[in-house]
């Protein structure tokens, strides 16, 4: 893929997201390429979250556990690579269950291509930062928002639904799901915060 052809994808991904997904289903790229658009997406991930920690240091004592992770850029890049195999399944799996007829490694393919959008998204925030925060914020609620479409649409385009509504509410089902099987987990591992008294 030249550069003209990652910004030619790039502005149909926003102006027609289902046929840009049809496009990259069709293209058939090998397996092992798919895993390394993945490997690479989240090592950019983690260097771009680095660079922001260090453009805009938090004092040591009020850093949260969650951000202080985004000083490790290989541990937040595992997390990300988990977390993307983990979505493309449900993807693929969930999608199936409801009558699709998608592919795992589709979904894969998909789930990447998001993380590649929001990593344009999150780019132009840390330079927003620099000169405008307040705009920079603004840019961090639009990029959940391009996320939920992005991923609904592309859900469509996998597995030929036809109703965005349906998809979303599949979607945010799924991931209180998900959240639900996860703190059972977390607890059983002994990881969940206590509660105070």
């Amino acid at each position: 893929m030249t550069s003209d052809d990652f910004k030619t994808l790039a502005r149909r991904t926003l102006s027609e997201p289902e046929q840009a997904a049809r496009w990259l289903i069709a293209q058939d790229w090998p397996m092992q390429a798919r895993w390394m658009a993945l490997v690479l997406a989240v090592s950019v991930s983690g260097v771009l979250a680095y660079v922001s920690t260090l453009a805009f240091p938090v004092p040591e004592g009020e850093v949260p556990a969650m951000l202080g992770m985004s000083r490790q850029p290989l541990v937040l890049a595992g997390m990300q690579m988990v977390a993307i195999v983990l979505g493309a399944g449900l993807m693929a799996g969930v999608g199936r269950m409801f009558g699709g007829h998608g592919r795992f490694e589709d979904a894969l393919l998909l789930t990447v291509w998001i993380e590649i959008m929001l990593l344009i998204v999150q780019a132009a925030q840390i330079v927003l930062s620099l000169a405008l925060p307040a705009l920079a914020g603004i840019l961090g609620i639009l990029a959940v928002a391009l996320f939920l479409w992005l991923t609904v649409q592309f859900t469509k385009a996998l597995h030929g639904f036809t109703s965005g509504p349906k998809v979303l509410l599949v979607m945010f089902a799924t991931l209180l799901a998900m959240g639900f099987v996860l703190s059972f987990i977390l607890a059983a591992l002994g990881l969940m915060p206590e509660m105070p008294q």
